[in-house]
């Protein structure tokens, strides 16, 4: 493991960092379901953005390094050009498939919705377009700042120069979320076309 890799990854451990499905099993079937992580991170947003706390405030650091471990693991993704996808052709199921099919199409409108079909079928297509927007640092700055104004009294877009970040932001973070247990989803059925090219 060299020096370069650990500065970048403080979060994941060094087996998590060489496989990060390590961590993101472990931490989507038995930490904690997708929809109460949503809402436990929506929930810190709102409390930096507004005068009020929201939820409970001794979670909050917790709650923001699970966000920066998937940050981590999303960036290693990012970074190897690996693709995962819950798309799949339904004219090659076979019947059992098939069911199968239909109620993994349940599972991306319940809990993936905010991802558009082109990110679910792709998910480096979100990767992309997400550390465009942010990089690695910048991102970690954000989450940062996130957690440090849940706590205090003027909230973060009084501080951010322009307010209006906090909502494209909010949007990114909901989709790193659904993108990270997508990922998992992928791992765990038959059916899925998983296709992996590694970036020399």
């Amino acid at each position: 493991m060299s020096n370069r890799n650990k500065l970048r990854y403080n979060q994941l451990t060094d087996k998590q960092i060489l496989n990060p499905h390590v961590f993101i099993s472990d931490f989507c079937r038995y930490e904690i379901d997708i929809e109460a992580f949503r809402t436990e991170i929506l929930l810190l947003i709102k409390s930096a953005c507004t005068n009020k706390q929201y939820g409970k405030s001794e979670e909050y650091f917790y709650n923001y390094r699970c966000l920066l471990k998937l940050l981590e693991a999303g960036h290693i993704f990012f970074c190897r050009d690996t693709k995962f996808s819950l798309h799949c052709d339904p004219c090659t199921l076979t019947p059992c498939e098939i069911d199968l099919n239909r109620y993994y199409s349940t599972l991306i409108t319940t809990h993936f919705k905010s991802l558009s079909d082109k990110e679910v079928k792709n998910t480096q297509c979100f990767f992309k377009d997400f550390f465009s927007f942010m990089s690695l640092n910048e991102w970690r700055l954000i989450f940062s700042r996130i957690v440090e104004y849940a706590y205090r009294k003027p909230t973060i877009d009084e501080v951010l120069e322009d307010g209006s970040t906090m909502v494209v932001v909010k949007e990114y973070i909901e989709k790193l979320i659904e993108v990270i247990y997508l990922i998992d989803s992928s791992q765990t059925v038959f059916c899925i076309n998983n296709t992996t090219t590694t970036v020399n």
